[in-house]
């Protein structure tokens, strides 16, 4: 990827990282599962703000120092433009503002932290819950 990253990357490392924590988490390897799995969350958020981008012009210089070193998954969500609709989303649904809630606690350092199996198992149903999850609503932007 030497010319930056495409969105289909994002969203083919996004879903890898989502798989790996899986199985990081059935092997019992919770701390390295729950940062994979906010990590697939990250992915994910660029790869909408990649959505955005047009090949015919050239971004703002602030613009790319936040997505590419922006590891606040708050943050990105504004980046990529979906502000409004989370926020109409958490207004409406108290099942998906509880999963937002867990899961934009997470950020990069917490590979440097231990989680347990419950915190991870909560974070994991809060991405990957087909209706409510945060992932499945990511996916209708990227």
């Amino acid at each position: 990827m030497a010319n930056g990253y495409r969105r289909i990357d994002l969203q083919k490392l996004s879903q890898a990282k989502l798989d790996d924590a899986q199985l990081l988490y059935g092997n019992e390897r919770y701390s390295n599962a729950y940062y994979l799995a906010g990590y697939s969350i990250e992915l994910a958020l660029k790869a909408c703000i990649a959505r955005q981008i047009s090949s015919e012009t050239l971004p703002d210089s602030k613009f790319n120092r936040e997505v590419y070193s922006g590891h606040d998954l708050a943050k990105l969500v504004k980046l990529a433009g979906l502000a409004c609709d989370h926020k109409e989303r958490e207004d409406r649904d108290p099942d998906f503002a509880a999963g937002w809630a867990i899961i934009v606690e997470w950020n990069p350092d917490t590979r440097y932290t231990h989680s347990d199996k419950d915190s991870t198992q909560i974070l994991l149903e809060s991405i990957q819950n087909p209706t409510k999850g945060i992932l499945s609503w990511i996916r209708n932007y990227w």
